[in-house]
C-alpha cells in the first residue's frame, strides 16, 4: 500500500557550543594541572619507565626501584601538597621562591636523615618488620642525593611557574584570546537558515 506523502522535516542549522568563560578556565587549569608530574614521578620512584610502543609503563631492565615503598609514599605525600595548581597560580617573587626552596631542601633533608633505615637508605636491622629503626650503617650517599635532587628540581620547576604571576597571566591573556576569537566567528556565522527566514537574530 502506498504511503502518504510526508513534508519533510529541515532542522535549523546546528549552532556553535555556546561559549562560557568558566569552561575555558576549567580546560585551561586541567591541561597545566602538575598532578601529571607527580604521577610520572612516581612511576620513576618505583623504577618504571614509560613504553612508548606498548602505551604502558614497565619496570627497568634492572628490576630495582629507585626508593622502597615507605620512601616513596612520604615523596609523592609530600610533592601533592606543593605541586598543585595553587603553587602555580599564586605570584610570587624571586625571594619568595628562594624561602620556599629553602624550607622544602630543609624538610626533604631532616627525612631522609631521621628514616635512613625506614627509607632504605642503610641495611635493615633486625627490627626492620616491627618498625623498630635503628639507622645502623653507611647510608647510601649517592641515591638520597639523586632522590632528593629529583624532588627539588620538579618542585623548583613548579614554583617558577608563579614567579611574578607568570602562569596566570599567560592563562588570562589566552582566555582572553580566545573569548575574542570565539566572539568574531559567532558575529561572522550570524544566525541560522531558518533563524534568518523567520527574521530571528
Amino acid at each position: 500500500m502506498e504511503q502518504p506523502y510526508q513534508q519533510p522535516q529541515y532542522q535549523e542549522e546546528q549552532q556553535m557550543p555556546m561559549y562560557t568563560p568558566e569552561g575555558s578556565i576549567s580546560n585551561i587549569v586541567g591541561q597545566i594541572d602538575p598532578t601529571t608530574i607527580v604521577d610520572n614521578l612516581n612511576h620513576s620512584l618505583k623504577g618504571e619507565i614509560f613504553d612508548k610502543e606498548k602505551g604502558l609503563w614497565i619496570m627497568n631492565p634492572s628490576g630495582i626501584p629507585l626508593v622502597n615503598d615507605e620512601c616513596r609514599g612520604f615523596i609523592i605525600s609530600y610533592i601533592t601538597g606543593v605541586m598543585n595548581n595553587n603553587s602555580t597560580m599564586a605570584t610570587i617573587t624571586q625571594q619568595q621562591l628562594g624561602f620556599l626552596m629553602e624550607s622544602v631542601i630543609e624538610d626533604i633533608g631532616k627525612e631522609f636523615v631521621t628514616n635512613l633505615e625506614k627509607f632504605g637508605f642503610v641495611p635493615k636491622g633486625p627490627g626492620f618488620k616491627s618498625a623498630r629503626y635503628e639507622n645502623k650503617g653507611t647510608p647510601d650517599s649517592p641515591r638520597m642525593s639523586s632522590v632528593s635532587g629529583i624532588i627539588y628540581r620538579a618542585i623548583f620547576c613548579c614554583y617558577t611557574r608563579s614567579l611574578n604571576g607568570m602562569e596566570s597571566r599567560k592563562m588570562w591573556s589566552s582566555l582572553n584570546m580566545t573569548d575574542n576569537l570565539n566572539y568574531q566567528q559567532q558575529q561572522q556565522q550570524g544566525p541560522g537558515w531558518m533563524g534568518r527566514m523567520f527574521g530571528r537574530g
